[in-house]
């Protein structure tokens, strides 16, 4: 292959909803040429996913013409497509558990893709572990995904969707739940094996951080490129103007002009000038869900000691496991977690407090999410104490651990297990159903309109972006008034102005009574906690 690895043309892509049809992509015009590494951002629900699924040929477009390692998918039948992802494109998930097979070992995984393309096991297993020792993973080989921590993982799933040596390698939001070293380390390894095989790059992000590797970077809106530079070139972006004269223009570049909904076009010295002819504005509530965040005490209980108005013990987040304070909501004490060898916890302490906003940080596999599973009752310590609203989770059983969480604990996962025949409104409403709460419109709603999410409140949440449906799980855990919220990871997926609004959503719910646990790497949120645990 040779040429253009991608050429999108005038793509539409509608998806059916009760209410009539929803545009994911409204025209929009792509190439991307073989060895070329793209870096594409976008806020949520903009059509990044939707883009990647058509260039799988997972979906086909509505209307428009996609040409993929020179595949034409619009003429293509399922046996083409089958064959162009098995043989001409590698795909890395955001979350490594769908690529990751957990009962094969690193080096099975990695030989599978082989092995599906019809090469020898014996030849598939030699080549998954030639890559592994030349990225320095060797040591890996052996061992189950279940032992990896989130950026052994990550870059294990990374080998595995490149293994057959692909000509097109479509990653979407891959360290999304890594901090920033394991981040940077999957970027690097994408983008030796693509420059190693020659292999084009076409990489959805979040992340400013995924520019280091980018030759160029796009930006999508509304289901449209909008905005491209390269990474030598920011403060020079580029607005793009599709071939029928359309032009996006950005929210803050809009803000700052001045421009509302209507401008007056003028040609001046060969540049075309856009003039507002009545300034926005400003609203009143406008900022307001960056200010919320912004000001509160942060107390890292691994520090030195408390601050002003916390206990003596180490902060809010520490405690004792002797009697139960009138504000404590749930605690664990000298927990210990081995898992395949590996010490995930070691004598871990840790106490929520009602009306508090508690973040546990640390390094990719340093056991935030296995706290927080411990916390919700999903997984038990090899020792120590886990209490919440004061019963000890260790003299319940399963169904005891149900009922517990059923009355006092929300969770949302890192990957939201929605009810996806439901919309995002009939999902609150059957949670609140499912623990025995009346139905409450109005709080349904707040939670909706505070989370971004009104317009979409009557759409299929099959149909929502990763950052949509993630807010949808927030918002389905605090419309259930739990005095206990564990979150892992809950702006991982969202755009910076998501991001801001999400934090706020979280300091409102924790200072109207909810004891909030939110596991993190982003710095916006830990900035806005009360309390900070650092896990190493």
């Amino acid at each position: 292959m040779s040429g253009q690895a991608i050429r999108a043309t005038d793509v539409f892509c509608l998806y059916p909803t009760p209410r009539g049809h929803v545009a994911a992509l409204r025209g929009l015009t792509l190439d991307v040429a073989s060895g070329e590494r793209v870096v594409v951002h976008g806020p949520n629900g903009s059509g990044k996913t939707t883009l990647l699924r058509v260039l799988a040929g997972e979906r086909s477009p509505s209307a428009g013409a996609v040409s993929v390692c020179g595949v034409d998918l619009a003429g293509a039948g399922e046996r083409e497509r089958n064959l162009l992802r098995a043989t001409l494109l590698g795909r890395v998930d955001q979350h490594h558990a769908r690529t990751l097979r957990p009962e094969l070992s690193t080096l099975d995984n990695i030989a599978l893709q082989l092995r599906l393309a019809g090469v020898r096991a014996s030849r598939a297993r030699a080549r998954a572990s030639a890559l592994l020792d030349r990225l320095g993973l060797g040591g890996l080989a052996h061992r189950r995904p279940v032992t990896l921590s989130g950026g052994e993982a990550q870059r294990v799933a990374v080998c595995a969707a490149v293994a057959h040596e692909p000509r097109l390698i479509l990653a979407d939001e891959p360290t999304g739940e890594l901090d920033r070293a394991a981040a940077d380390a999957v970027y690097d390894l994408l983008s030796a094996l693509a420059v190693d095989s020659g292999a084009a790059l076409l990489l959805v992000s979040h992340d400013s951080g995924a520019a280091r590797v980018a030759d160029r970077i796009v930006r999508i809106r509304d289901g449209r490129l909008s905005e491209e530079w390269t990474p030598d070139g920011a403060e020079n972006e580029s607005l793009v103007v599709d071939d029928r004269g359309w032009v996006r223009l950005p929210e803050p570049l809009r803000a700052r002009a001045g421009v509302s909904t209507r401008v007056r076009a003028a040609v001046r010295d060969a540049a075309i000038e856009l003039v507002p002819p009545l300034t926005i504005p400003r609203h009143p509530n406008d900022g307001a869900a960056s200010g919320t965040a912004q000001g509160h005490n942060s107390n890292d209980v691994a520090g030195s000691g408390p601050t002003s108005g916390r206990n003596s013990s180490g902060g809010a987040a520490i405690g004792t496991a002797q009697g139960r304070t009138d504000d404590e909501s749930a605690g664990v004490w000298g927990v210990t977690v081995d898992r395949g060898g590996r010490r995930v916890l070691d004598g871990q302490r840790l106490v929520l407090r009602r009306a508090t906003l508690t973040v546990v940080r640390g390094r990719s596999g340093s056991g935030k999410s296995t706290l927080l599973r411990i916390l919700a009752g999903l997984e038990r310590p090899d020792s120590g104490t886990v209490r919440v609203h004061g019963v000890d989770l260790g003299s319940l059983d399963r169904t005891g651990l149900a009922g517990l969480r059923r009355r006092y604990t929300g969770v949302a996962a890192q990957s939201a297990a929605l009810i996806e025949t439901m919309d995002v409104q009939e999902n609150l409403e059957f949670v609140r159903q499912a623990r025995g709460l009346p139905p409450d419109p109005d709080l349904v709603h707040r939670w909706l309109d505070a989370l971004g999410l009104a317009a979409l409140r009557h759409r299929r949440v099959r149909v929502l972006s990763g950052g949509e449906r993630q807010r949808v799980a927030v918002a389905r855990v605090l419309a259930c008034e739990p005095e206990i919220a564990l979150l892992d990871e809950p702006t991982s997926q969202q755009d910076e102005a998501n991001a801001e609004r999400l934090v706020a959503v979280l300091v409102s719910a924790a200072r109207a009574g909810t004891a909030v646990l939110a596991a993190t790497h982003d710095p916006v949120l830990v900035a806005a906690a009360d309390a900070v645990l650092s896990l190493s």
